[in-house]
């Protein structure tokens, strides 16, 4: 049921401006970039896409990573830094640098992350969440990569007619009060 919510939501919710092309693509993975904090099933989620939007990966979340991004993307100014700001500021007065974010594999229902961080000249990889991990690179404008074993095709599987689909909640959007 979850596939049929996949493509469901991809077709509600894509449109936009296109990705830039990040550096260093060539590294195995696809450059992909977060579209949106959703909601699916009352589950939160982020919903990442390729460049041509035709491939996706939507990776499930908690609600506190999910306020973590979407703050991140819409950069409001805070009085404090929030911890994924802080991690920022730390990496940065130390010299360190993070170079790319990888989505690596899937294993047991679990995503896994790779942080690429340079430091001193040498590139070490740190094992992350992802949620952890994209927090940390919309903030800090890093390119995101996923292993294209784990993209699904927009397109790929039809929806099965007879099969319930729940609407998907989009509260990526800042609602008005009328």
């Amino acid at each position: 049921m979850r596939t049929g919510l996949l493509s469901l939501a991809l077709f509600l919710i894509l449109g936009g401006t296109p990705m830039a092309e990040p550096e260093n693509a060539g590294n195995g993975g696809v450059p992909v970039q977060i579209k949106r904090v959703l909601l699916v099933e009352d589950a939160p989620a982020v919903l990442l896409v390729n460049k041509n939007e035709d491939r996706f990966l939507l990776v499930f979340i908690d609600f506190f990573m999910a306020n973590a991004i979407r703050l991140g993307m819409e950069r409001p100014t805070l009085e404090r830094p929030l911890t994924h700001d802080l991690i920022g500021i730390f990496l940065n007065r130390l010299g360190a640098k993070i170079k790319r974010i990888d989505i690596t594999e899937l294993k047991n229902s679990t995503y896994y992350a790779l942080i690429h961080l340079e430091v001193n000249g040498k590139t070490e990889q740190i094992d992350a969440r992802p949620s952890d991990a994209l927090a940390l690179a919309v903030r800090n404008r890093i390119p995101v990569f996923a292993n294209p074993d784990l993209l699904r095709e927009v397109n790929g599987r039809k929806e099965n007619r007879e099969e319930s689909v729940p609407p998907v909640k989009d509260r990526s959007r800042s609602r008005s009060s009328t």
